[in-house]
């Protein structure tokens, strides 16, 4: 957790990763958001800086890392170089990062919030697991393409395809 990350919505996360991922999971004290990170022009913080940051500032016995904050985030998308995003992966990597701050659009109700979230780690764990986006309507892999509406409409499971690469991958 980065700042002033919630410590209940960790251990939702923690317990809903599990049910996903049989791993030993280990919150980490909270850190503090690396100030090479922030673009100023956007008040944002550029998530392939903190993708970087929690890459080179992990032990190496940690085989996966998701950041979490409650800040903006962004990415480079196309012609767009500050593109806010909900999370992002280092695909194959090790290393994901993923904000709260836009999964409140709406003024959405704690469990409709509480389900974005869950989505999205998942999803950005399938990243480091080698999955890519999925076209498969409601799979847990679909990419957002910039909407909430996208998150709100997946299933909550991985497509058949999906779930047999990860299963491949964590035998």
């Amino acid at each position: 957790p980065f700042d002033t990350f919630n410590a209940s919505l960790l251990k939702l996360i923690k317990k809903s990763t599990l049910k996903y991922y049989n791993a030993n999971i280990i919150v980490s004290p909270k850190k503090t958001l690396p100030k090479q990170a922030y673009y100023k022009p956007n008040r944002r913080w550029r998530a392939d800086e903190l993708l970087w940051y929690l890459e080179k500032n992990t032990p190496v016995q940690i085989t996966k890392v998701v950041g979490l904050t409650n800040k903006d985030i962004s990415t480079t998308k196309g012609k767009i170089y500050d593109w806010g995003i909900f999370g992002l992966a280092s695909v194959t990597g090790r290393t994901c990062m993923v904000s709260t701050f836009r999964l409140r659009f709406g003024n959405v109700h704690i469990k409709k919030f509480h389900e974005r979230i869950i989505k999205v780690v998942i999803h950005e764990l399938g990243h480091t697991f080698g999955l890519f986006h999925c076209q498969t309507p409601r799979c847990m892999m679909n990419d957002a393409k910039g909407t909430i509406r996208t998150v709100d409409n997946e299933s909550g499971k991985f497509c058949d395809t999906c779930r047999k690469k990860l299963k491949h991958v964590l035998r």
